[in-house]
Parts: C-alpha cells; structure tokens; sequence
C-alpha cells in the first residue's frame, strides 16, 4: 500500500474483533493517505461511531448496497486520479455525500411497527436452525440493523440477539424434554454449531447443563414422553399490549424468564 497506493482498500468484517479493528486504525495511520472503505455485517450505532472517528471514508452494512458502493468507488477514482479538474472533484465530492441508504430507510410508523416485529419472529421460527443474521433479518422487514434493534428493545425489552439467544435456550429446553433426541442433536437444532459452546450458554442461563436439565426433569415427572407442538405457558411481557402479547405468545413460546 505504500509503494503503489490503491484507489481505496477494502476491510471487510463479519463480526470485528479487537484485533481486526486495531489492524484497521493502524493501516490508516501508516498510509493516511489512502481511503479506507469499512464493510460489516454485525452492524451498531457506537461501532459507526467508532469506524468514522478512526477516519474510515465509508462504512457499509451487508448485504452492502452495490449501488452505492460502485458510486463511491467512482467518486475516490475522480478524486485520486490527477487529470481531472478541480471542477469535476468538487462535483464527486458533492455526490459522495449524499445520505447513505441505511439512514434513508423510514422507520415504521407506531401502526405497523408490531406488524414487523412479527415478521421479523415469525423468520427467526423458521430459520431457529441456522446462524441468523441481524442484518439479514432487518432486510427481510425493510429496515436497518439498527432499526430493527431499536423496534426489538422498544416491543420487548430485549435487544434483537438476546431475544434469539433466550428463544434457542427456550426450544433447547422443550427439545430434550424428548427422549429419544440426543443432546448433540438439540444443539444444532437450535442453531449453535459446537456442543460445548451451547452447554456452557445453557448452563449459564439455565443453571443446569443440558443433560442435568433433562435428569432433573426425569426426577421431577418420572419417566419422559415426548413433547409435541411447544403450546407451554408463557410468561407475560410487561409493557406490552394485550394484542401485541397475544402475537409474541404465537410466535415465541416461553419468551418471558
């Protein structure tokens, strides 16, 4: 990067760590000249802060808008490039700034704000398997990360992975009140890809590991049968609605604590 400066370099994160972020501020103070372009997919309000203060030039979420992203390219080659007058740089400079997409999304109004919220759970049922992305989940209901976790804390109190965390744990604990479903097979069932990982996050919300979750349900009841359907009590979701309780007990069992 120092001997051929590129037009611009790309950092690309799925979820930054300490050490990526550091190696980030450090190409910029070693090469201050060349534009450093941030793409995440674990997107928040104090990690943009944080990219624009480190002096990144743009910072896009994923899925990353094309658009904008080719006419940013576009924008630093106008720039950077020396044959263009001073004219055409203030012309890129002016289109470069225009407000990016993730902030031109309007966020619901208070009438359809629970209609996305179910949206956004009724995904979350029907992917419970795999890794879910926050970034993902709010494209599906036409909002930014950011948005979708502010309607999240706003409607249930909870950030948006917190409320997965606890409905996997929650699935996780109907799971192997079954028998004839092993642990091992639980864990990917509700999306943790490593068994030891999953029994330490259990054990940290449950207070039991899973296999003396499932013992102490054996002592409790006797011998086990398989549970069908995952129709449990739920626990009310203060500041709630009666309508708005109603759709999260359908669509999100045992949300409550």
């Amino acid at each position: 990067m120092t001997a051929r400066p590129p037009i611009a370099a790309c950092y690309q994160f799925d979820y930054p760590d300490l050490q990526g972020l550091a190696d980030l501020r450090l190409a910029k103070q070693r090469v201050a000249s060349v534009p450093l372009l941030m793409v995440t997919q674990a997107h928040s309000e104090s990690l943009a802060v944080w990219a624009f203060r480190s002096r990144v030039w743009d910072y896009f979420v994923q899925p990353v808008d094309l658009a904008r992203f080719l006419e940013v390219m576009k924008t630093l080659y106008q720039l950077r490039v020396p044959r263009h007058s001073a004219k055409e740089s203030r012309q890129a400079m002016e289109v470069h700034n225009q407000i990016p997409a993730e902030a031109r999304i309007r966020f619901p109004a208070p009438g359809d704000q629970e209609a996305r919220l179910d949206l956004a759970i009724t995904f979350i049922e029907q992917h419970l398997h795999r890794k879910i992305a926050q970034a993902e989940v709010a494209e599906r209901c036409g909002l930014s990360a950011f948005q979708l976790s502010r309607l999240f804390r706003k409607l249930t109190g909870s950030t948006f992975q917190d409320y997965l965390l606890r409905r996997r744990i929650t699935e996780a604990q109907r799971l192997l009140a079954n028998p004839r479903v092993s642990v091992t097979d639980v864990c990917f069932s509700v999306g943790f890809r490593d068994l030891s990982y999953f029994t330490r996050t259990f054990q940290k919300h449950v207070g039991q590991t899973p296999t003396a979750y499932r013992q102490a349900l054996t002592v409790k009841y006797g011998k086990l049968v398989p549970v069908a359907g995952g129709d449990s009590a739920c626990g009310k979701l203060k500041g709630h609605t009666d309508g708005h309780l109603a759709m999260m007990q359908h669509h999100a069992p045992c949300l409550a604590r």
